[in-house]
């Protein structure tokens, strides 16, 4: 955010895509204080509200959490979209501006190099391996049909690009550096 030059305290809503520590983390900053000073809500899907409050350190976000469901609107652009299988509740974005899309898939992709080109390779820190598997795989050939672009927690940066369909498989063409999509 700072190399954005978008400031912390501008931050008002967060939209979990799951309950893990790296993606729980940013909450807080290392020396303990929030990281968000003007945060009032934090949206987190109905399934992941139990493991969010059993986090002693988060309770003090306890009274901004907004749960929400699949299909369920944010704003007039963006949309949670449930992608089951890799933790409970594990929940992806769909921001959609009318001329261009970009999905949000948090950590549905672990092994971005092994999972595009095999997306029915499976990793260990998948809660429902199976159900993770199907999801992958629906998502990115939604990616690759729709042309949207597909950003993910573990891609090495700059984290977001199209899919294309290559063999049995798919690949990922990253934004080009200074081209914002």
């Amino acid at each position: 955010m700072a190399e954005a030059g978008i400031d912390s305290s501008s931050i008002t809503v967060v939209a979990l895509t799951h309950t893990h520590l790296d993606h729980l983390n940013g909450l807080l900053t290392r020396d303990g204080r929030e990281g968000f000073a003007n945060l009032g809500r934090i949206v987190i899907a109905h399934d992941a509200v139990a493991s969010f409050t059993g986090e002693p350190h988060l309770a003090r976000f306890r009274q901004l959490l907004v749960p929400i469901g699949d299909g369920d609107r944010l704003n007039d652009h963006l949309a949670a979209v449930a992608m089951p299988g890799h933790a409970p509740g594990h929940m992806g974005y769909v921001l959609d501006s009318g001329e261009d899309k970009i999905l949000f898939c948090g950590d549905l992709i672990h092994v971005p190099a092994a999972q595009f080109a095999l997306p029915e390779l499976t990793w260990a820190y998948d809660d429902n391996q199976s159900m993770a598997r199907a999801t992958r795989i629906n998502l990115l050939r939604e990616a690759s049909n729709t042309h949207a672009w597909l950003a993910g927690a573990h891609m090495a940066q700059p984290g977001i690009g199209r899919i294309v369909e290559e063999g049995s498989g798919y690949a990922f063409l990253p934004v080009a550096c200074g081209i914002h999509p």
